[in-house]
């Protein structure tokens, strides 16, 4: 076997045991054991391009080793794994590590604002190096079920649960649809609504599209360098709520078939849409993908005009609130087979520019809104396993999940990257993961993340006991997967 000792395991034969602990954790090498085996120098010390969060040093240093241990259900890479007995202390420190992250997320002086610094410095980041690109900010809410947790005593009722709200704004590159940073997340409790804007409490309404300019204005606050398209599903659709947001704010929403003006005469938009369809009024976009279905993506804008009152309730009764006309573009998307067939159709408005996208364009900035589907399924189900933390508070639990967002920005960096450096590390991640991928998405970021953990735990444990003590091991005990003498091919 090719030896990959790293640190400690070069410092022993292998017939002989490991050297104490003490011995070990005394002068830790530079690279050394990547786990928090070899205390915590390596977790807090090691370099890095992270802008840490306002805090004074040592909550610095804590919120450091938090985002690099942090894994699966809250869990540290201290976990004994891979059948290999752990040394004698690794369950204090897995328990240290707990308690660590149990004293941060309750520690008052970490505020929201201080843990969304090194996320929004990446958004800066990434929309200054294209200054003036179209960028777009994917709104979106998820339920954080917590029905069999009665510790938590500030759940809210949702519906036919108990738990709490979570709002969150992702910024995603509108020329692939690469996501890049949240820039504005919200979580409402029974008690308050928590906020990483700069007063860390928002006073948020009940209903998901009242919370949108509030949100809308948090973003524009930031002052980023790029034409922001703020992109929201169906939900949003509210005549009264686009007079808000127009023309301050530049928004595409997903419409339902709602009565408009068009070439000045009131029209359903399934009536639009099938007069632009009869007359051929649709282009081919592009190649398009739905449900691991080859698509092409097919096109046709129109001005309509939004003529109609508001509606809004008052005293339990449903009024109109007449308004100004708005135009708007109609963005009029179908997703059709090889057959022609349409497999999706999307009725989209937006008041962006036309400078700023073409009617594909616009069809693409709402596809691209998947982006944040991905990122709740990455928090909840795929990666970190939200619903199963264990923090009392709300205000605890957002502070947990800065901190895992601080990873996934991380991840989404490397997986956006296309460098021949990146590839291979991004194959090797997946390799690791042992996830089964299908051929057209051979990368998805929750198979980084997941690879990612397996690659800590490793080298913790290789990092502690030394490659060749391993390698014995598996040749005493599972000769099967005991690597082969001979050269070995490395990819």
């Amino acid at each position: 076997m090719r030896s990959t000792n790293r640190g400690w395991g070069r410092t022993h034969h292998p017939s002989s045991p490991p050297p104490p602990r003490s011995a070990r954790s005394a002068t830790p090498s530079p690279l050394g054991s990547i786990g928090l085996y070899t205390s915590r120098w390596f977790w807090e010390t090691a370099p890095h391009d992270l802008v840490l969060p306002p805090l004074e040093p040592r909550l610095q240093s804590c919120y450091l080793a938090l985002v690099r241990g942090l894994r699966r259900g809250g869990r540290s890479v201290t976990a004994p794994r891979f059948g290999v007995t752990p040394p004698p202390d690794a369950a204090t420190l897995a328990t240290s590590f707990a308690q660590k992250l149990w004293r941060f997320t309750a520690n008052t002086r970490v505020t929201y604002p201080a843990l969304m610094t090194p996320l929004l410095h990446v958004a800066r980041t990434a929309t200054t190096a294209r200054p003036g690109r179209v960028h777009l900010v994917v709104h979106d809410w998820s339920t954080l079920a917590f029905g069999t947790h009665p510790s938590k005593t500030d759940r809210k009722r949702l519906s036919g649960d108990r738990g709490y709200d979570l709002h969150l704004a992702l910024l995603v590159d509108a020329a692939d649809g690469s996501a890049l940073a949240p820039v504005d997340v919200t979580l409402t409790t029974a008690d308050a609504v928590l906020s990483t804007r700069p007063d860390g409490i928002a006073a948020h309404p009940a209903a998901h599209v009242d919370q949108l300019l509030p949100a809308m204005a948090a973003v524009a606050a930031l002052d980023l360098p790029a034409r922001l398209v703020h992109v929201v599903d169906r939900e949003a659709d509210s005549v009264g709520h686009w007079r808000q947001w127009d023309p301050t704010h530049v928004v595409l929403v997903r419409a339902d078939d709602r009565q408009v003006l068009w070439d000045g005469q009131p029209a359903k938009l399934s009536a639009v849409h099938a007069a632009v369809r009869g007359a051929g009024g649709f282009r081919d976009s592009g190649a398009a993908t739905y449900q691991g279905t080859n698509a092409r993506l097919f096109v046709a804008e129109t001005a309509v005009v939004l003529h109609r009152p508001a509606k809004t309730w008052v005293n339990q009764r449903q009024v109109e609130v007449p308004g100004r006309p708005l135009g708007l573009r109609f963005v009029m998307t179908e997703v059709r087979d090889s057959d022609g067939a349409v497999l999706a159709r999307w009725w989209l408005l937006t008041n962006a520019p036309a400078d700023w996208g073409t009617s594909g364009d616009v069809a693409r900035w709402y596809y691209f809104r998947w982006r944040i589907e991905s990122a709740f399924k990455l928090l909840k189900s795929a990666g970190w396993d939200v619903e199963g933390w264990r923090q009392r508070t709300g205000a605890g639990l957002l502070r947990k999940l800065l901190v895992a967002l601080g990873g996934c920005v991380q991840v989404w960096r490397l997986e956006g990257r296309s460098d021949a450096s990146a590839e291979w590390l991004k194959e090797l991640l997946m390799r690791l993961s042992g996830r089964q991928v299908k051929r057209r998405m051979p990368v998805t970021t929750a198979g980084l993340l997941a690879g990612l953990w397996v690659w800590q735990s490793a080298q913790a444990v290789i990092g502690d006991h030394g490659s060749d003590t391993v390698e014995r091991l598996l040749s005493n005990h599972l000769p099967l997967f005991a690597t082969p003498a001979g050269p070995t091919k490395h990819v």
